[in-house]
Parts: C-alpha cells; sequence; structure tokens
C-alpha cells in the first residue's frame, strides 16, 4: 500500500510516493516562477504550471513505484489562499490569483472595511482583511474582468483546482477557506453566505466545503491517463501548503508548535479553541473542533537574502557559508547592532503596515559578520516577540519547536533562534515535508495510519539545545529591541504597543 503526496508552492512542485511506514519510496521536483504582468499583481497558470507539473511529477513517481503496488489514495496541498475562475468545461478562465504578495484589490479592501467595519470582519472571520484575503480579489475580478465573472462555474484554489482535475468535483477545504478571510465563518466552519451578499459575490460561485482528509472522490479516465494514476484512486480534499508541512514536522496536537523557515518566517500550533485575535491567523484545522493559530514575518529568509545582495559591495555576492563564518566569530548580540527585520510591514503580533525596518547602533568598528549576525537576531527577535503574546494568552504554554524550510539548514541561524526564545529545537531531516504532510493526511483518511504514527514518519537530523549564556545576554537585548519599536512605530508615536 503506498501513498502520494504533493504540494504546489510558490517557487516549486514537488511530490513523494510514501509507504504505509512513512518510508520515502521516491520523490521528485519541478521548479517554476511567479508571473508579475503589472508590479502589484502575482500570478500563476494553473494548466501549465498546478496541473503540468503536477502531472510531470506524478508520471515520475509512479514510473519508480514498485511492481504490483498498489495507489491507496492522494494527497494534494498548494499555495493558499489563491483564487482561479474555471468555466463549465472545467478550463482555467484566466490565471490563478496568488495569495498575498498579490496587492491588486487594495481598493476593494478598504472598500469592504468601509461597508462593514473592521471589528465584524474580524469577528465573523477570525482574521482581518488584507491582501491575503480571497473575497477583494473576486469583487476585483467581478469589476474589471466581467466576462470572465459571468462565465465562471466555480472558484477554487490550487489543491482544490488539483482535486478537480483528478475528480471532477469541485470543493474548498476548510484550511484554505478559513485563510481566505472575511466570507468564511470561523464559528460555523461554513460560507458565510450573509457577509458574501452585503459584498455582492455571489455564494454559489464557491463550491461545498470538506475537511482536508475527506475522500471527495477517485480518479477519472482523463486524469488516469494523464498522470498514470490508477482510475478509482481515492482523492482527499487536502489543505494549504504550510498545514501540510506543518504536518510533515509532526505537528498535529496542541502543545507543539512548528517553526516555518521560508520566504516569510512562519509558526503554526493547533488549538483545540477559538482564539481571535488581529496580530495571528485563524485558519480550521484538519477536523472540526480544531483550529490552527499562525504568527507571520513577512521578511524571514526573504531578509537574508536581501542583506546579502546589499553586502555585494565589489559586485560579487557573498555566499552564505563565508557570512555564516564571519558571523560565527561574532559575540551575541552583534557588537551593539540591532535590526529591525519589518522590510514589508507588520503582520504578527501586531498588524502594523506603518512599521519598516532599520538598522540601529552601526559604526566603523563593525564588520560583515557584525551586520549578518544582526540581521539573524533581529528575525529572532520578532519571532520572540509573537511567541510571547501567545504564551501571554495562554494559546502556548509547555509546547516544544519543531522546525523545517530552507534556512532551519543554518546552524547558526537556528542556535540564535533556539537561545532568544528559549525553547529547543528539533529539525527534521527532509526538504520535502508538504508532500509528506499530504501524503500522511491521506493514509489518515483510508485508515491506514492514525496521528500517532506520525512520529514514525518524520525523522529529525539534530536538536538544538539552548545555551545559557547566550540566553542569559539576549534577555535584556529582547527589552531594547520593544523600546526600538516602540520609538519606529509611525503610526502612534506616543504609544507603547510593545
Amino acid at each position: 500500500m503506498y501513498l502520494i503526496g504533493a504540494d504546489i508552492g510558490t517557487s516549486s512542485t514537488k511530490g513523494a510516493l510514501v509507504d504505509e511506514f512513512g518510508e520515502i519510496i521516491a520523490s521528485h521536483s519541478v521548479f517554476h516562477g511567479v508571473d508579475r504582468p503589472f508590479s502589484t499583481w502575482a500570478e500563476q497558470d494553473a494548466e501549465k504550471i498546478w496541473w503540468g507539473e503536477f502531472v510531470t511529477v506524478v508520471r515520475a513517481l509512479m514510473s519508480k513505484a514498485p511492481e504490483g503496488s498498489k495507489i491507496a489514495c492522494v494527497g494534494v496541498s498548494g499555495i493558499c489562499p489563491t483564487l482561479v475562475p474555471v468555466g463549465s468545461n472545467g478550463k482555467p478562465l484566466r490565471p490563478g490569483i496568488m495569495y498575498s504578495i498579490d496587492r491588486r484589490a487594495l481598493k476593494e479592501i478598504n472598500e469592504i472595511i468601509s461597508l462593514v467595519g473592521e471589528e465584524e470582519i474580524l469577528e465573523r472571520s477570525g482574521n482581518v482583511l488584507s491582501t491575503q484575503c480571497i473575497s477583494p480579489k473576486i469583487i476585483w475580478l467581478k469589476r474589471h474582468e466581467p466576462e470572465i465573472y459571468k462565465r465562471t462555474k466555480w472558484f477554487l484554489g490550487t489543491n482544490g483546482y488539483i482535486v478537480w482535475r483528478l475528480t471532477g468535483v469541485a470543493c474548498w477545504d476548510h484550511f484554505c477557506a478559513g485563510d481566505g478571510g472575511y466570507g468564511y465563518d470561523i464559528h460555523d466552519c461554513s460560507w458565510d453566505t450573509e457577509a458574501l451578499d452585503k459584498m455582492g459575490i455571489d455564494s454559489s460561485l464557491l463550491p461545498p466545503l470538506k475537511w482536508s482528509t475527506e475522500v471527495v472522490g477517485t480518479v477519472q479516465g482523463p486524469a488516469a491517463r494523464e498522470t498514470g494514476l490508477p482510475m478509482e484512486t481515492p482523492v482527499i480534499a487536502g489543505i494549504g501548503d504550510a498545514a501540510a508541512e506543518m504536518v510533515g514536522t509532526g505537528v498535529v496536537d496542541e502543545g507543539s508548535l512548528a517553526l516555518l523557515y521560508g520566504s516569510t518566517l512562519t509558526t503554526m500550533s493547533p488549538v483545540n479553541k477559538l482564539f481571535i485575535s488581529p496580530g495571528f491567523i485563524l485558519t480550521p484545522g484538519l477536523e472540526p473542533g480544531g483550529y490552527f493559530v499562525s504568527s507571520v514575518l513577512g521578511t524571514g529568509s526573504a531578509l537574508v537574502e536581501w542583506i546579502r545582495e546589499i553586502l555585494a559591495w565589489d559586485g560579487r555576492m557573498p555566499d552564505y557559508n563565508t557570512l555564516e563564518k564571519a558571523a560565527e566569530l561574532i559575540e551575541p548580540g552583534s557588537g551593539g547592532i540591532v535590526v529591525i527585520p519589518y522590510l514589508t510591514g507588520q503582520r504578527s503580533p501586531v498588524v502594523n503596515p506603518n512599521m519598516f525596518g532599520a538598522i540601529i547602533g552601526i559604526n566603523q568598528g563593525h564588520t560583515l559578520g557584525h551586520i549578518y549576525r544582526a540581521v539573524l537576531e533581529g528575525v529572532a527577535f520578532a519571532l520572540r516577540l509573537s511567541l510571547s503574546q501567545l504564551e501571554s494568552k495562554g494559546v502556548l504554554k509547555d509546547y516544544r519547536i519543531r522546525s523545517t524550510g530552507g534556512g532551519s539548514g543554518s546552524r547558526l541561524w537556528t542556535q540564535i533562534v533556539t537561545d532568544v526564545c528559549r525553547r529547543e529545537q528539533a529539525l527534521t531531516s527532509e526538504s520535502i515535508r508538504a508532500p509528506i504532510g499530504s501524503a500522511f493526511l491521506a493514509g489518515k483518511a483510508m485508515g491506514i495510519v492514525s496521528p500517532g504514527d506520525l512520529n514514525k514518519w518524520v525523522g529529525f537530523r539534530e536538536t538544538v539545545n539552548v545555551h545559557k549564556d547566550a540566553a542569559d545576554t539576549y534577555d535584556p537585548l529582547f527589552i531594547q529591541f520593544r523600546r526600538y519599536l516602540n520609538a519606529l512605530d509611525r503610526s502612534r508615536p506616543t504609544a507603547k504597543k510593545y
């Protein structure tokens, strides 16, 4: 019995063929980019990239499946929330509109806020209205591409589109719908038809909601011929990529936290009760009665890449190994430099688009190593700020951190985060955690695996322990970091929010 998990990400499509014990039999990846026809737009071709690359990945996996093996189920995750309109023939009517990096609907966001108010939006959906949300983008389409809106049979998300192509069944999973914000009722876990009516959105264009481990259909003839999957193979509704990656780190129960070192630095924690706060993202969990609370730092690895480009004084980009070695020679505190990492504004623990980045305390005695270490410390301080808020609200108590993502490969960065936050980190061993998470959810749907089996599926290459001396050094520096935030906050210069 084998399971297939696939993930359509921002920059690549990945997949894994896994047996019932979590052993990876085969994996495959295809890289892609993001189309930006205008500066505020971010799109991907749903037919060519989402479906086309899924077909490529699955065919590669099937070619390596042991002879006589049975594919028990398929699970798919994807970037979310995204939006692609499909017509009655099942084909996309335009490129898929991406998540928060697509900012075309700023005017529509402001109009919705003016119409119903921020309090109603937060109370009904559990989240603030932002470029992450799908309803302003639907309104934008209705306004700017009315012919496409008229021809739309369904609005689908990334994994929903793949499920549609495989099974002919249209659906949204609850996680992606909840992540889509106002228009989803977080209390009833349903489409909020009253809110959709207020915004002038036809709710019939949003297909039925399914939980991530629900089997919604089976692979049909055309999809079987394209992918090489056997006909009638069960397919689950799937989930957003971050949640699949969280499952792939072994985090499914309260008392644990997944830290995802991506372009953005994201935390995800399963909770069993609603926690509504503007500075955190609240979504439904894997099953009824469960939720995920997330914090987001818009510039995680993206900040590291940015400073690397800035440090190319002579036109040569310093490689990561050079930067790591230089920063390892510097004591905690970076010689007094403090980096404020909010280059794209602040999302957690408060929403503050007016917050900005800064390098404070630099002098002629500082080197490349000082600056690079200060960047890593700045991200760690921002993370601690969010975790401290969740701890003070009782959302996080005695929890463990399990980490994955490209940035987790930096021994220096993970040690700094561990010391600043005073929490040990268990680092996962593979880089394809989202496909593993999707495969596990597919196995759970078929009764092949249970949550207790997840630890056997997740491999950890090491645990990073707290260095007490460094942690003691960072405590007063974290207080200083918070003071700088208050001083730099242009939206409320006299208020102490941190």
